[in-house]
């Protein structure tokens, strides 16, 4: 039985434009697929049709879904604005909202658009972050470089700046090259909520910091090691479990999880205070001044992942390794047993497990984060060390707390 529908149009701030008294009632499969094509706004490569505007209700529904639906390319989707556009003409509906809607995403293109053509006239470094403050209407909008060694990003100047807490009212862009970070744009959340003018944007600060690159301009480039932390520090290290069947199943797509998953680690390290030493394959390498920061990043690290959907209906996990010792610093970074000892705690560790070393233990002397707890896992004995090492699990509410025994039985990296 179909329920009697009604609408109301009234103009809106969002995108779609258009809010409703009633739902619209769903079209079952077997009405649809009496469809005709000309029935639907919206028809993709593969013959999937999306949009239907075979009556008023719907053509109403297909208004306010318009800005919701993933078109194909610019082209298809003009077509079915088209499509609608007459639809909505031939059922006497005047689409306020909707071309508003429209309008302001025409507007944010422009300006993405001269943007573009601004940046690429610019003459002298350093104005990268006053164009971007002009082009999207920011002018508190700032622009981070990453440095390597530093492990942390620079502003103009050199300087490492921290960035914003998730709940500081700002939002931080990142833009990577070849899987490394490169730089971080600083802004008001909605200066870039629209995927496509983040995409537009990306494309031309990369084109102007790859530029700069060339010609030695960029200001807050990567020093040598010397810049890392020395004496006591702490030391994470991360991998994903069963990243080969990942690879296997997803193929080029595993590229994508990959840089997901490396997104997430490193905003937890940097927002901890901590640094990248190294992220080679699927690992990830960390150090921290402070002790208590690494299991920070770690507990944030283990939490953004289990919230994260991934493709195919995936899971993805990431295992997790903490120690704490006197490394030896060179010019090519770290070496020394307190590297070795971490990387091999990392090995010992199932996905979505954070395990550390009684060296770590020790070091905290109570000065756990708020809600964080270890659970003794008994002494183990570590792939290539001599002694056997007292390990602890970090427990902590939203994050996994039973796995399976240690895999001290185990080569490293057997699960590939």
């Amino acid at each position: 039985m179909r329920r009697a529908w009604g609408a109301q149009a009234t103009v809106s701030s969002g995108v779609a434009g258009l809010r409703y008294c009633r739902c619209v009632a769903k079209l079952n499969a077997k009405d649809r697929a009496r469809l005709p094509d000309s029935a639907f706004a919206y028809i993709d490569s593969r013959g999937q049709r999306r949009l239907p505007i075979n009556d008023e209700a719907h053509v109403r529904n297909a208004l306010a879904r318009f800005d919701r639906v993933a078109f194909e390319n610019d082209a298809a989707r003009e077509r079915a604005r088209k499509r609608l556009l007459n639809a909505a003409k031939k059922f006497g509906i005047v689409p306020v909202g909707f071309i508003d809607g429209q309008l302001r995403v025409e507007r944010r293109n422009a300006a993405a658009g001269r943007l573009v053509i601004e940046l690429g006239r610019m003459g002298a470094p350093g104005e990268l972050q006053q164009q971007l403050r002009s082009a999207l209407g920011d002018p508190s909008l700032t622009v981070l470089h990453w440095s390597e060694a530093a492990g942390s990003y620079l502003d103009a100047g050199g300087k490492p700046v921290p960035l914003p807490s998730e709940d500081g009212g700002r939002a931080v862009t990142y833009l990577e090259r070849q899987g490394r970070p490169m730089t971080a744009l600083v802004h008001q959340p909605a200066v870039l909520d629209d995927p496509d003018l983040t995409q537009t944007v990306l494309a031309a600060v990369r084109f102007v910091i790859e530029s700069e690159r060339v010609h030695g301009q960029v200001q807050a480039r990567s020093v040598d090691a010397a810049m890392l932390p020395t004496g006591f520090l702490t030391f994470l290290f991360t991998d994903i479990e069963d990243s080969t069947a990942l690879l296997t199943h997803l193929g080029d797509g595993y590229a994508d999880l990959l840089n997901d998953v490396r997104g997430i680690v490193r905003d937890a390290v940097l927002r901890a205070g901590g640094r990248e030493v190294d992220a080679r394959a699927d690992e990830f390498f960390a150090v921290f001044e402070q002790t208590v920061s690494a299991i920070e990043a770690a507990v944030v690290m283990q939490r953004a992942l289990l919230k994260r959907t991934w493709p195919d209906g995936l899971e993805c996990r990431v295992r997790a390794g903490i120690h704490s010792g006197r490394p030896t610093l060179t010019e090519t970074g770290y070496i020394g047993l307190s590297v070795h000892t971490a990387a091999r705690v990392c090995a010992v560790a199932s996905g979505g497990q954070i395990v550390v070393s009684g060296e770590t233990s020790a070091a905290l002397e109570g000065s756990m984060p708020p809600g964080v707890a270890l659970r003794s896992l008994g002494r183990r004995r570590l792939a290539g060390l001599t002694a056997a090492e007292e390990l602890f699990q970090v427990e902590a509410e939203s994050i996994l707390a039973d796995f399976p025994r240690l895999r001290v039985d185990s080569p490293r990296r057997r699960d590939r």
